[in-house]
């Protein structure tokens, strides 16, 4: 759990820079990260940034029901749909909540109304349409660490985030292959890289660092849920005042439960999304979020209860991942198969 925490601080860390912090040596560092990759309980992957930087790619929630009968079915096509970043089996009347991207108002109009309706087997869809992600996924971390060990790994890090930025294109026939293999690991060098891709490793050092540098890409040190501390995920639909919105954010910055916290249009406009102990844990956590709330702020609550894909990658029903993933587009990708 320790390396998994040092991996969401710094996901492409050498193990030499991580093994004083972690007291232990490179080489001992390095195997139990391959152990824990190919367990399918740890994995580090890479997406578009969706945002300014994304040339307007936009986010929707979308709660799907399904013919009877037609659930697996369904959700096989949706595990291939490279839009489609998460499956969810959520316990609210409703048979799977998605998360979908498009590289704009149009293209997200054309997904929700045209496509995922159209899919066999689909029986009703309503979409909420992301407008702004105050906390997302990335930005959860493990507990293994003290500060002292966190603050010595960020600093180690520090130098590499803080390089100037250059805006790059993600779609380009130089950069798109880079994507799609950082996807599938994250960690891999450039030799593995130039390996894979059949260039010069010298070339693709220097392709790896300014698609690093130019921040367009977002590297994330994911853990199988069912395995850690926090076996629960619920998610809220709430519903506040605009006004009030900062104040709440800033309250649930405070909370390590929390997984995703974004603004949506809709009835609810604000989704919280958090991982839990256990349902006394749940219930703990929806009191503090009634009182942080105006009276009736939540609007609807839902506990997962199975992922079935999260940024792309398959999950077996234990939470660990298969190993495949689906990379998700960036902000100019062709519509789904």
């Amino acid at each position: 759990m320790a390396l998994i925490h040092a991996l969401q601080l710094w996901p492409r860390a050498p193990w030499a820079a991580l093994a004083p912090t972690l007291g232990a040596s490179p080489t001992a560092l390095a195997q139990r990260w391959a152990r824990l990759r190919a367990a399918g309980m740890a994995w580090i992957t890479a997406y578009p940034e969706y945002g300014e930087l994304s040339g307007g790619a936009m986010v929707a929630l979308v709660e799907m029901n399904c013919a009877p009968g037609a659930v697996d079915d369904v959700a096989r096509r949706l595990e291939r749909t490279h839009r489609v970043h998460n499956i969810e089996h959520a316990a609210r009347g409703l048979d799977l909540l998605l998360t979908v991207s498009a590289s704009s108002f149009g293209e997200l109009s054309a997904l929700l109304l045209d496509e995922l309706p159209k899919l066999p087997g689909v029986a009703s869809l309503h979409s909420h349409i992301g407008t702004k992600r105050h906390i997302e996924g990335n930005q959860w971390q493990l507990d293994a660490l003290d500060r002292a060990q966190r603050e010595a790994i960020l600093q180690g890090g520090r130098a590499e985030r803080d390089r100037p930025s250059e805006p790059i294109y993600l779609r380009s026939k130089v950069f798109a292959p880079l994507v799609s293999e950082l996807a599938h690991d994250g960690r891999a060098t450039a030799a593995e890289l130039a390996e894979r891709l059949d260039r010069p490793t010298s070339t693709v050092r220097r392709q790896l660092t300014a698609l690093l540098r130019s921040r367009a890409l977002r590297l994330r040190c994911e853990v199988a849920q069912l395995h850690t501390r926090w076996p629960i995920a619920v998610i809220w639909w709430c519903r506040l005042p605009n006004s009030a919105l900062p104040a709440a954010v800033s309250r649930l910055r405070e909370d390590s439960r929390v997984r995703l916290c974004m603004s949506v249009t809709g009835s609810a406009n604000l989704v919280v999304n958090a991982w839990t102990a256990d349902m006394g844990d749940l219930m703990n956590m929806q009191d503090n979020l009634e009182r942080l709330l105006p009276a009736g702020g939540i609007v609807n609550s839902s506990v997962i209860l199975r992922t079935r894909k999260r940024v792309g990658w398959l999950m077996h029903p234990d939470g660990r991942c298969t190993g495949e993933v689906i990379p998700l587009p960036g902000p100019a990708a062709d519509t789904p198969a």
